[in-house]
C-alpha cells in the first residue's frame, strides 16, 4: 500500500467529506453542550445528545463498510475489500523519451551565404598572415613604426567586419554571440526547422553546414 497512488470516484470522495463534516459538527456540538453544564438537567441533556450522536455515528460506520476488526487491531490489510470497492490503483503512464534530433545542429546555407562566409574567413586569414609576416620581418624601430601604422588599417577592416556581423566593436565577442551573428548574416536555416524534406534539386547551389 505504501508508495502507491489510487484513484477514488468523485462521488465517493465527496460522501466521505460530508460524513467527516457531519461527525465534526456532532462532536463540536457535544463539546459545546458539555461546556455549558450547570445543573443536573443539563447533564441529562448532554447524555441524551451523546446517545443520539452515537447512534448517528454507528449508522454511518456501518454504511462505510469498515471491518470491526480494523477498529481493534488497525491492520491495513483488513481494508483490502473496502479499498477494492472504493479505489482503483493508478497506473503510472511512462513519460516518453524525446526522440533524438535527426539533424542536430545542422544548417542549410544558401550558396551566396556560403560564398560570403568563405569570403569573410579568407579575409581574416589574409589579415592574420599579413600581420604575422610583418611582425616576423620587423627588426628596427622604423619597421615597428610602419607596422603600427599598418595596424590601424587592419583595425578599420576588422571594425567593418564587426559591423557587418552585428557585433559590438568595443568587446571580444563571445562564441554564442558570434554564432548567432554568422547564422543571421549568412541566412543559415536549421535543418530540423525545415518542415518538408527538400529534393536534391531544391538544394542546388546550397550547402549543408554542420557544427
Amino acid at each position: 500500500m505504501k508508495n502507491k497512488i489510487y484513484i477514488i470516484d468523485g462521488k465517493t470522495y465527496l460522501n466521505h467529506i460530508n460524513d467527516e463534516v457531519h461527525l465534526y459538527g456532532l462532536l463540536h456540538q457535544l463539546a459545546f453542550l458539555a461546556g455549558r453544564i450547570k445543573d443536573e438537567e443539563d447533564v441529562f441533556h448532554v447524555l441524551d445528545a451523546a446517545k443520539r450522536y452515537g447512534e448517528i455515528a454507528e449508522e454511518k460506520f456501518q454504511g462505510w463498510g469498515i471491518p470491526g476488526r480494523y477498529l481493534v487491531f488497525g491492520d491495513p490489510r483488513d481494508l483490502k475489500d473496502l479499498m477494492a470497492k472504493e479505489l482503483a490503483e493508478a497506473t503510472p503512464v511512462p513519460v516518453e523519451e524525446p526522440k533524438p534530433k535527426k539533424y542536430k545542429d545542422e544548417y542549410i546555407i544558401p550558396g551566396y551565404g556560403f560564398r560570403m562566409l568563405v569570403g569573410d574567413i579568407h579575409h581574416l586569414i589574409v589579415l592574420y598572415y599579413s600581420l604575422a609576416r610583418r611582425l616576423s620581418e620587423a627588426e628596427t624601430e622604423k619597421d615597428f613604426l610602419r607596422l603600427k601604422k599598418k595596424a590601424g588599417g587592419y583595425e578599420k577592416v576588422l571594425k567593418k567586419l564587426y559591423r557587418s556581423l552585428g557585433l559590438p566593436e568595443d568587446s571580444n565577442a563571445a562564441q554564442d554571440i558570434l554564432e548567432e551573428s554568422i547564422i543571421r548574416r549568412h541566412n543559415l536555416v536549421r535543418l530540423e526547422d525545415v518542415e518538408e524534406p527538400q529534393d536534391e534539386g531544391d538544394l542546388e547551389g546550397d550547402e549543408v553546414w554542420s557544427d
